[in-house]
């Protein structure tokens, strides 16, 4: 994770190395599961996440179903039909590459640690899209299909997008 500030330079967090040493100790026999062993983050860490948690508003860039949206709280995101999901679903965003605001960033990579964040999305509408009119034709034939085609939609509504406090 890059954390980019006001003076645009970037300081490492230390939760990148002792993750990828907790990876490596995860393969070794008899290790314990990864989810089970905390982060432990740095001074420095700590006082950068607590200087984005002082600001108002936040963004994100999320990705759902393979494809980044870059989000607020009450946005509206419009994208393909997810089957699984009803009207008034409540939906927690777990796969963020960048989370910031306006005078600081961070940046995942890939992607950010979910420890530091809380994204929920609540499903609002299932729309169908414009209706698309397919014309097929054989050459010097009289013969000419049409068929017609609509996308199927589903809608979410940005519902929370806060930064959590961490402990150093």
């Amino acid at each position: 994770m890059v954390f980019v500030g006001a003076s645009r330079s970037a300081l490492r967090f230390g939760a990148a190395g002792i993750r990828a040493r907790a990876l490596h100790a995860a393969a070794a026999p008899g290790a314990q599961p990864l989810a089970s062993a905390p982060v432990k983050w740095s001074a420095q860490s700590a006082d950068l996440v607590a200087r984005l948690r002082d600001q108002k508003k936040y963004y994100a860039t999320v990705v759902i179903k393979g494809r980044p949206f870059t989000v607020t709280q009450n946005d509206i995101v419009v994208m393909d039909r997810i089957r699984d999901l009803e009207l008034g679903d409540s939906l927690q965003l777990n796969q963020v590459t960048e989370l910031g605001s306006r005078d600081y960033t961070i940046k995942g990579q890939p992607l950010v640690d979910p420890s530091l964040y809380r994204i929920e999305a609540t499903v609002i509408e299932h729309p169908d899209g414009k209706l698309f009119t397919v014309t097929k034709k054989k050459q010097r034939t009289a013969h000419q299909k049409v068929t017609y085609h609509r996308n199927r939609h589903t809608m979410f509504r940005i519902s929370l997008i806060d930064v959590n406090k961490i402990g150093a």
